[in-house]
Protein backbone atom coordinates (compact mmCIF):
# COMPACT_ATOMS: atom_id res chain seq x y z
CA UNK A 1 0.00 0.00 0.00
CA UNK A 2 1.40 3.52 -0.91
CA UNK A 3 0.76 6.13 1.86
CA UNK A 4 0.15 9.54 -0.28
CA UNK A 5 1.61 12.94 1.53
CA UNK A 6 -0.63 16.04 1.13
CA UNK A 7 0.05 18.23 -1.54
CA UNK A 8 1.79 21.43 0.12
CA UNK A 9 3.24 24.65 -1.38
CA UNK A 10 6.10 26.41 0.52
CA UNK A 11 7.71 25.31 3.62
CA UNK A 12 6.60 22.49 5.68
CA UNK A 13 5.99 23.72 9.19
CA UNK A 14 5.36 21.40 12.47
CA UNK A 15 1.90 21.92 12.41
CA UNK A 16 1.87 20.29 9.11
CA UNK A 17 4.12 17.60 10.43
CA UNK A 18 1.81 16.92 13.41
CA UNK A 19 -1.08 16.67 10.64
CA UNK A 20 0.23 13.69 9.18
CA UNK A 21 -1.39 10.41 10.02
CA UNK A 22 0.30 8.80 13.41
CA UNK A 23 0.06 5.23 12.20
CA UNK A 24 2.42 5.36 9.79
CA UNK A 25 5.46 3.37 8.47
CA UNK A 26 7.39 6.17 7.97
CA UNK A 27 9.46 8.75 9.82
CA UNK A 28 8.44 12.18 8.94
CA UNK A 29 11.19 15.15 9.48
CA UNK A 30 11.50 19.28 8.57
CA UNK A 31 14.80 19.99 7.48
CA UNK A 32 15.10 23.69 6.09
CA UNK A 33 11.27 23.58 5.52
CA UNK A 34 11.20 20.45 3.47
CA UNK A 35 9.49 17.06 4.47
CA UNK A 36 12.06 14.42 4.63
CA UNK A 37 10.67 10.95 4.71
CA UNK A 38 12.64 7.57 5.99
CA UNK A 39 11.64 4.09 6.59
CA UNK A 40 10.07 2.84 9.84
CA UNK A 41 13.35 1.48 11.77
CA UNK A 42 14.31 -1.87 11.90
CA UNK A 43 13.69 -4.67 14.84
CA UNK A 44 17.56 -4.61 16.22
CA UNK A 45 17.82 -0.76 15.71
CA UNK A 46 14.69 -0.84 18.34
CA UNK A 47 15.91 -3.54 20.16
CA UNK A 48 19.02 -1.97 20.69
CA UNK A 49 17.34 1.39 21.53
CA UNK A 50 15.18 -0.05 23.78
CA UNK A 51 18.33 -1.79 25.75
CA UNK A 52 20.20 1.72 26.15
CA UNK A 53 16.85 2.73 26.89
CA UNK A 54 16.71 0.64 30.08
CA UNK A 55 20.45 0.90 31.07
CA UNK A 56 20.08 5.09 31.03
CA UNK A 57 17.32 4.72 33.29
CA UNK A 58 19.48 2.86 35.80
CA UNK A 59 22.68 5.22 35.68
CA UNK A 60 20.55 8.71 34.87
CA UNK A 61 20.37 11.26 37.69
CA UNK A 62 16.76 11.05 39.28
CA UNK A 63 15.79 14.34 37.84
CA UNK A 64 16.22 13.08 34.27
CA UNK A 65 14.37 10.93 31.76
CA UNK A 66 15.12 8.82 28.78
CA UNK A 67 12.07 8.99 25.95
CA UNK A 68 12.01 9.23 22.34
CA UNK A 69 11.41 9.50 19.40
CA UNK A 70 10.54 13.29 20.30
CA UNK A 71 10.48 16.08 17.92
CA UNK A 72 13.12 18.64 18.73
CA UNK A 73 12.62 21.95 17.33
CA UNK A 74 15.72 23.55 15.60
CA UNK A 75 13.52 25.51 13.60
CA UNK A 76 12.99 25.58 10.81
CA UNK A 77 13.85 22.28 11.00
CA UNK A 78 12.51 19.26 13.30
CA UNK A 79 14.22 16.19 14.17
CA UNK A 80 12.97 12.99 15.68
CA UNK A 81 15.99 11.60 17.66
CA UNK A 82 15.83 7.94 18.87
CA UNK A 83 16.04 9.03 22.59
CA UNK A 84 16.46 12.21 23.96
CA UNK A 85 17.76 12.87 28.14
CA UNK A 86 15.25 15.08 29.79
CA UNK A 87 14.08 16.54 32.73
CA UNK A 88 11.33 15.28 34.45
CA UNK A 89 10.23 18.90 34.78
CA UNK A 90 10.33 19.61 31.37
CA UNK A 91 7.00 21.02 30.20
CA UNK A 92 4.10 19.19 28.45
CA UNK A 93 5.04 19.84 25.07
CA UNK A 94 4.79 18.51 21.73
CA UNK A 95 8.15 19.22 20.74
CA UNK A 96 11.67 19.83 22.78
CA UNK A 97 13.03 22.99 22.51
CA UNK A 98 17.34 22.24 22.16
CA UNK A 99 17.73 24.20 25.31
CA UNK A 100 15.63 21.10 27.36
CA UNK A 101 17.72 18.18 25.81
CA UNK A 102 20.41 17.00 27.71
CA UNK A 103 21.40 14.07 25.07
CA UNK A 104 20.51 13.32 22.11
CA UNK A 105 21.00 9.70 20.72
CA UNK A 106 20.66 8.32 17.29
CA UNK A 107 20.84 4.57 16.95
CA UNK A 108 21.99 4.26 13.20
CA UNK A 109 19.79 2.68 10.71
CA UNK A 110 21.02 1.56 6.64
CA UNK A 111 18.70 4.16 5.79
CA UNK A 112 20.11 6.94 8.22
CA UNK A 113 23.92 6.33 8.30
CA UNK A 114 24.96 10.00 6.85
CA UNK A 115 21.85 11.39 8.50
CA UNK A 116 23.33 10.21 12.04
CA UNK A 117 26.60 10.46 11.47
CA UNK A 118 26.97 13.72 9.84
CA UNK A 119 23.58 15.70 9.65
CA UNK A 120 22.37 15.34 12.50
CA UNK A 121 25.19 15.82 15.11
CA UNK A 122 26.22 19.11 13.44
CA UNK A 123 22.56 20.51 13.70
CA UNK A 124 22.23 19.29 17.04
CA UNK A 125 25.51 20.99 18.14
CA UNK A 126 24.95 23.98 16.32
CA UNK A 127 21.62 24.66 17.91
CA UNK A 128 24.09 24.36 21.86
CA UNK A 129 22.17 20.59 22.86
CA UNK A 130 25.20 19.49 25.44
CA UNK A 131 26.07 15.94 24.19
CA UNK A 132 25.19 13.74 21.52
CA UNK A 133 25.74 9.85 21.14
CA UNK A 134 25.55 7.99 17.77
CA UNK A 135 25.29 4.19 18.40
CA UNK A 136 25.91 1.86 15.57
CA UNK A 137 24.26 -1.60 15.40
CA UNK A 138 26.49 -3.91 12.60
CA UNK A 139 28.19 -5.49 12.41
CA UNK A 140 28.65 -5.08 16.31
CA UNK A 141 27.12 -2.68 18.89
CA UNK A 142 29.10 0.65 19.45
CA UNK A 143 28.91 3.66 21.01
CA UNK A 144 30.59 6.63 20.12
CA UNK A 145 30.26 9.84 22.55
CA UNK A 146 30.35 13.52 21.51
CA UNK A 147 29.68 16.73 24.30
CA UNK A 148 30.00 20.73 23.38
CA UNK A 149 32.68 22.45 24.82
CA UNK A 150 32.44 26.15 25.88
CA UNK A 151 32.63 28.64 22.88
CA UNK A 152 32.23 26.13 19.89
CA UNK A 153 29.05 25.01 17.86
CA UNK A 154 31.22 21.72 16.99
CA UNK A 155 31.11 17.86 19.32
CA UNK A 156 34.01 16.98 20.42
CA UNK A 157 34.82 13.17 20.17
CA UNK A 158 34.68 12.00 23.68
CA UNK A 159 35.91 8.10 22.34
CA UNK A 160 34.12 4.89 21.09
CA UNK A 161 33.45 2.01 22.81
CA UNK A 162 32.63 -1.41 21.45
CA UNK A 163 32.04 -4.92 22.50
CA UNK A 164 33.93 -6.07 25.85
CA UNK A 165 34.29 -2.15 26.81
CA UNK A 166 32.14 -0.54 29.38
CA UNK A 167 31.40 3.05 28.31
CA UNK A 168 32.46 6.17 30.89
CA UNK A 169 32.00 9.47 30.78
CA UNK A 170 31.15 13.17 32.70
CA UNK A 171 29.39 14.92 30.42
CA UNK A 172 25.91 15.61 30.76
CA UNK A 173 26.63 13.57 33.62
CA UNK A 174 28.82 10.65 35.24
CA UNK A 175 27.73 7.81 32.92
CA UNK A 176 28.40 4.23 32.65
CA UNK A 177 27.07 1.67 29.63
CA UNK A 178 28.13 -1.80 29.44
CA UNK A 179 28.30 -2.01 25.69
CA UNK A 180 27.46 -5.68 25.76
CA UNK A 181 24.24 -4.96 27.57
CA UNK A 182 23.26 -3.23 24.43
CA UNK A 183 23.42 -6.81 22.22
CA UNK A 184 20.60 -8.33 21.16
CA UNK A 185 20.44 -11.55 22.59
CA UNK A 186 23.01 -11.46 25.16
CA UNK A 187 22.24 -13.43 28.43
Amino acid sequence: MVELIPEKVGSWTFDDLQALPDESAWRYEIVDGALVVSPGPALRHEVVGELLRGCLRRVLPAHVITIGPMAVDLEPTYRLPDLVVVDLETDDTTKLAPVDVHLAIEVVSSSSRTTDRVTKPAEYAAHGIAAYWCVETTPHVSITAYALRDGVDVYTELGTWGAGETLVVSEPFDLEVVVDDLTPGRP
